[in-house]
């Protein structure tokens, strides 16, 4: 009897052990991460981003549709801690909201001109474009993704910068064309499709920013030209490429 009570003591003693750890408060999780300051401005100037895009009749746009669904979800990352993800949706945001401004900008414009008009100005084009004209400035190509023309972040700060050097040189520029090309898969007709539709998406992107959509063009290469011959992965990025071009007026004697 003797040896039974201590056993006994023993277990009674570790039940009660394990019901008192039980009942114990569980730590709570800390709090979710503050937005840095910089994530704060980021959200205002997109917040402004897209009443300007409302302002401009951009509400219609898939792309204001599309920056505003990627707006409210950084919004939610945000609330949630989660500010390296939120960073990332920001940025696309912020091109979407981008582009539906110069969608909406170009649209307007377009508005202008009849069937007559835009054969004049397809015209002026033309004339416009030979080796005489063609202004040398040091801008930067950007590439693409695999069958895209999503425009990553690092491809929004090239393009930025290429504007910056477009703006520069303004007093000299007639027209800006915008290049898109492709790697030699698919079909030449899917190519020519998809490197006009890149070219497009930095021609919105570019009037978003302010370049005027009179002196835009975008032109689809497709893969009629190739940067890089080969067909190796290496070959195939550096033929997915958005090219830039500047042209002066005919006979302007600031050609370089």
């Amino acid at each position: 009897m003797k040896k039974i009570i201590p056993a006994v003591a023993f277990f009674l003693l570790i039940v009660g052990s394990l019901h008192i750890s039980g009942c114990a408060k569980k730590t709570p999780p800390p709090p979710p991460a503050e937005p840095s300051a910089e994530i704060q401005e980021r959200v205002l100037a997109i917040s402004e981003k897209l009443e300007e895009a409302r302002a401009e009749g951009a509400e219609d746009t898939w792309e204001y549709e599309e920056a505003q669904k990627l707006f409210d979800l950084a919004e939610n990352l945000i609330s949630d801690g989660e500010i390296e993800e939120a960073d990332k949706v920001l940025s696309q945001a912020e091109l979407k909201v981008t582009q539906a401004i110069g969608a909406a900008r170009e649209d307007t414009f377009m508005e202008g001109f009849d069937e007559e008009a835009q054969e004049i100005r397809k015209s002026l084009l033309s004339d416009a474009f030979s080796k005489e004209n063609l202004i040398n400035l040091p801008t930067s190509d950007v590439f693409f993704e695999f069958d895209s023309a999503e425009i990553s972040k690092e491809v929004m700060e090239i393009i930025d910068r290429n504007i910056s050097i477009f703006e520069k040189n303004g007093d000299k520029i007639k027209f800006i064309l915008v290049f898109g090309f492709c790697d030699i898969r698919g079909t030449e007709e899917y190519n020519l499709s998809l490197g006009k539709k890149r070219a497009d998406e930095i021609k919105k992107y570019m009037i978003g920013k302010g370049v005027s959509p009179d002196m835009l063009h975008s032109i689809s290469k497709g893969e009629t030209e190739i940067w890089q011959e080969g067909t190796s992965e290496e070959a195939y990025s550096r033929n997915r490429r958005g090219h830039f071009m500047a042209l002066s007026d005919k006979g302007s004697s600031e050609n370089q």
